[in-house]
């Protein structure tokens, strides 16, 4: 008996979400509560290119153990006119000094924190980009000061 080969990933597009400053809510009993209006952006990848479209969030909880939990969303329009919804979830962790420099703006590298999430895809099934309703995908997070460098895979 053979063990079962792990997935391969497939890599599908970046998108780079341009962000309004955090509205900070304030200490909540699961954390301190952040709501980021995503304002913009692009979407560009072998097989998919468009424009994120004004009017999404990113939903954050900065937990007790400096981990922030991501729930964003959002959508966009692909250069051919079909719009996608994105539901992406996930976490964020770094070492107290570098949460404190990602929520005030600053410039800090990939390498110094681990930013992971799930994005779901939603679009007309039978549009041309009907395969994004049927993967699992993950994507690797990049915290600029003024947006956010997503880099998505498909599991195969």
């Amino acid at each position: 008996m053979t063990a079962q080969q792990g997935p391969e990933l497939e890599y599908i597009c970046e998108l780079k979400v341009e962000l309004d400053p955090a509205m900070v809510v304030g200490e909540t009993a699961l954390g301190i509560r952040r709501i980021i209006p995503i304002i913009g952006g692009s979407i560009s990848g072998p097989k998919i290119k468009g424009t994120i479209v004004r009017g999404g969030a990113d939903w954050q909880t900065l937990r007790p153990d400096g981990v922030t939990d991501l729930e964003a969303h959002y959508q966009f329009k692909t250069d051919d006119g079909f719009l996608v919804y994105i539901k992406n979830t996930g976490l964020r962790a770094a070492a107290p000094e570098v949460a404190q420099m990602l929520a005030e703006g600053k410039k800090v590298t990939s390498d110094q924190y681990y930013f992971r999430a799930v994005p779901k895809f939603e679009t007309d099934k039978n549009g041309p980009y009907h395969w994004l309703n049927d993967g699992i995908f993950i994507c690797t997070g990049e915290r600029l000061p003024d947006a956010v460098s997503i880099k998505v895979w498909k599991v195969l």
